[in-house]
């Protein structure tokens, strides 16, 4: 870009830096503010301080950015440079360093890079390399307190920056960061009054006009030169389903896109355009935004639009390979699900460069979707009531058949409620439970221990019980965090050969240990196989064993006998591990048998005899049963005994498990 107010012939009314003083910076404070206030345009402001403070330090190139700091404004640059320093052109420029800024801003103040080549690991984007310098000097500038832009100094050699240079650019920093910051006033004041303008236009448009089309070449046209977009589109959806039934169904939905008009930055006007439209199932952008609405379709960058095959695609609307695309839907009236609005169309922005889309743009194009969705909907009013009146009657009837189904899935859903909230009140008393009896025992168990005069055999029978307790509030914590794996997706198995016979015969062991004392129960096994060996994960498989064990005991009567059983079945051709356990005591109502399974469900009174446990037992065996892809289930029958019950678990799983 050429300077014009300087020429490149490295003269400067500014004084050397290497004589740099009070005086000088005084004279750079007030060239600045002449400069701010001989310039209402940002853009040549921007270039004829760079081009002043290239010139005052000497270098090759000087760049100026202007930070976005209030969402009004994009980044914006302003440049100098000598004729050896051969920069890129702006648009080029703005790509290449874009990241760099938006980096060195909000880590940095000052940059200092003297030989490029040392520094490329640092270098966020390879298109850096194509500027050809090799030494810099940036200084972020900061207005109250925020950073606001970035000053560049460019030198084509490798070149030592000493310290009064240094010091200069920090002291200029702090005009040009008032220089910025009312550059930045300017933009906004210009948008808010462009945006202004367009809503005023279009507002009086839209309430005097009865012409949809005009209405939508106006838009097209209003609506690109506010935005500075490189094209805008109306584009208008023809349902071959009026009702539209079957709006969240992509696969299901047929729609035909229609294009009335458009509007070219290139030739500045809007366009009619006669018979032109394609099927919405050739696009997969407009699939995309009809799902996504009422919320805006916004991509920044490699959207090409329209996305239709060659053969389909006039001339006039062929996309460039890295633009910026908007689709803002026109909602109109709600569907006959009663959930969603009908998409009436699209309001279609594009740039041929990436573009961030910010909010107030957005809230801009939002509010002139609702004022052209409403005027179209009045036009069509005005022309349709015979054929609206036969589509309000077929909904009201569809909206009876909605209601009768509401109620009656509001009162389904009452008693899942009532239900929840009975399943949450045991929850918290059992776990308020499991919570505070270990808490308990180990209160007492440490308070013993303080004793001094305590017998050896007492000491180690206190510390069995904080052991035991220890290893009951682990098991808990256990438990959550593997349900929590399992259902996020980050439990993982690993498949080894299993013998069966000894896992089994293990757990025998510890259970006849424990079991026999407490309650006098004892534990049966029969293998149909001696060596019968199971391909699975082992730390799954123990889980369940152990915890179906551990139910089994705490329902069932003393001194009784549960049964463990183990035989290889064959379905569906192929082989499968069948594990059989039953026990004899307190059964499963037929209410409770299909929820056994929920997570904190647990049996109608167990809280009240004091049967510890927390409902995760069963649900986490019910989770690592599928993860390990096998079955469980369950059955609970009445015996000759009044009050006793069979329960029996069976649990499936194939004997060669897949990693």
């Amino acid at each position: 870009m050429e300077n014009p107010e300087e020429s490149n012939s490295g003269t400067s009314s500014f004084a050397s830096p290497g004589f740099s003083n009070q005086k000088t910076n005084d004279q750079i404070r007030a060239q600045i503010i002449q400069i701010i206030l001989n310039s209402s345009n940002s853009q040549i402001m921007l270039s004829t301080l760079a081009s002043k403070i290239g010139q005052f330090f000497q270098v090759d190139g000087c760049l100026i950015f202007c930070h976005d700091t209030d969402s009004f404004n994009r980044i914006r640059i302003g440049f100098w440079h000598e004729q050896k320093l051969l920069i890129l052109n702006e648009d080029k420029l703005v790509s290449c360093l874009s990241r760099f800024v938006e980096e060195r801003i909000s880590t940095a103040e000052l940059i200092i890079i003297d030989d490029r080549q040392q520094h490329l690991d640092k270098l966020l984007d390879k298109q850096f390399e194509k500027i050809p310098a090799e030494a810099w000097l940036g200084m972020v500038t900061r207005f109250q307190g925020k950073a606001n832009g970035l000053i560049l100094l460019l030198k084509s050699q490798p070149h030592q920056w000493t310290n009064s240079e240094q010091e200069l650019i920090t002291d200029v920093s702090e005009s040009m960061a008032i220089a910025i910051s009312q550059i930045q006033l300017q933009q906004q004041a210009k948008t808010r009054t462009r945006y202004q303008t367009l809503l005023n236009h279009l507002g009086r448009e839209i309430s005097q006009s009865s012409d949809v089309n005009s209405l939508f070449q106006l838009t097209v046209s209003e609506l690109g030169k506010a935005l500075e977009v490189d094209r805008s589109l109306i584009l208008m959806l023809k349902y071959k389903d009026p009702r539209m039934t079957q709006r969240n169904s992509s696969q299901s939905l047929k729609a035909n896109v229609q294009l009335p008009c458009y509007w070219s930055s290139t030739t500045k006007t809007s366009t009619i355009v006669d018979n032109y439209s394609f099927n919405l199932s050739d696009s997969s952008l407009c699939q995309k935004a009809l799902l996504k609405a009422p919320e805006p379709l916004a991509i920044t960058e490699y959207a090409p639009f329209i996305d239709l095959s060659p053969k389909l695609l006039p001339n006039f609307l062929k996309p460039n390979n890295s633009s910026a695309l908007l689709m803002m839907p026109l909602m109109g009236n709600l569907s006959n699900d009663g959930r969603s609005g009908l998409v009436l169309g699209f309001i279609v922005l594009q740039c041929n460069q990436p573009r961030l889309w910010l909010i107030e743009e957005l809230d801009l194009v939002n509010w002139i979707g609702f004022q052209i969705a409403t005027a179209i909907i009045h036009h069509q009013t005005l022309n349709q009531v015979q054929s609206l009146v036969e589509e309000r009657t077929a909904q009201l009837k569809w909206s009876l058949d909605v209601q009768a189904k509401l109620s009656d899935k509001m009162r389904r859903q009452i008693e899942q409620l009532r239900q929840l909230n009975e399943l949450k009140d045991d929850f918290l008393s059992s776990m308020s439970h499991e919570l505070k009896t270990p808490l308990t025992s180990m209160k007492m168990a440490i308070k013993m221990l303080r004793q001094a005069q305590l017998p050896e055999a007492m000491r180690e029978k206190y510390l069995n019980i904080l052991e035991q307790e220890w290893n009951r509030e682990y098991s808990l914590i256990k438990d959550l965090l593997t349900l929590q794996k399992v259902e996020s997706g980050e439990f993982t198995v690993h498949p080894q050969e299993l013998n069966l016979n000894q896992i089994v015969r293990e757990l025998a062991h510890s259970f006849n240990q424990k079991w026999e004392a407490d309650k006098g129960l004892t534990l049966e096994t029969d293998f149909a196989d001696a060596s019968l060996n199971l391909y699975t994960d082992s730390e799954s498989l123990q889980h369940i064993l152990n915890e179906l064990l551990l139910n089994a005991a705490k329902y069932s009567d003393p001194d009784t006998t549960i049964n463990l059983s183990i035989a290889p079945v064959v379905a569906a051709k192929t082989k499968q591990i069948a594990i059989t356990l039953s026990n004899y005591g307190a059964g499963i109502s037929t209410e409770e048998l299909p929820y056994i399974f929920d997570k904190f469900r647990r049996g109608q009174g167990v809280t009240d005899r004091a049967v510890p446990g927390t409902g995760l037992g069963l649900a986490l065996v019910k989770y690592l049963v599928d993860h390990l892809n096998g079955a469980i289930d369950v059955k609970s029958e009445k015996t000759d005994h009044p009050g006793v019950f069979l329960t029996t678990f069976v649990v499936t799983l194939p004997q060669f498990q897949s990693s």
